[in-house]
């Protein structure tokens, strides 16, 4: 077999192992969703570790935050949540997210997610910003 025959089939089986990959690198949009949805899967994961100040670095500093049910329901800043948040996580001290909907449009995403609490399920939605490489949460609303 020729030198170039190998090289053929390197690349043809890496591409068959790894199609999403290859999609990923050649569809910036794609890239920017999956992107999105390991954001939302690590805020999970930060949830439901405790790991408040993990969680709180993923908010944008003018990020608007959703809290508390029915008529306790309210909005906080990043600075505000910063108080709240042991409050929530210790109501809800483990989540599980389901994300059904992304959509991405240059440097801006909304995400449309099922949590699971120990209340049931709420249908809450993201809204993020791609700056210095990262994704932040700039409204988190149910």
């Amino acid at each position: 077999m020729k030198r170039t025959d190998i090289l053929f089939i390197v690349i043809l089986a890496f591409a068959i192992i790894s199609p999403s990959a290859t999609l990923a690198q050649s569809d910036p949009q794609k890239k920017a969703e999956e992107e999105v949805r390991e954001t939302i899967n690590r805020w999970g994961e930060l949830w439901n570790e405790n790991n408040q100040g993990a969680l709180l670095e993923m908010y944008h500093p003018e990020a608007k935050i959703m809290y508390g049910w029915g008529n306790q329901k309210g909005r906080a800043s990043k600075k505000e949540y910063e108080g709240i948040l042991l409050e929530r996580i210790a109501a809800n001290p483990s989540i599980g997210v389901e994300i059904s909907k992304v959509k991405t449009k240059g440097e801006r995403a909304t995400a449309v997610v099922n949590m699971k609490t120990k209340g049931g399920v709420s249908r809450v939605t993201f809204d993020m910003i791609k700056e210095n490489e990262r994704w932040l949460i700039t409204a988190f609303k149910y």
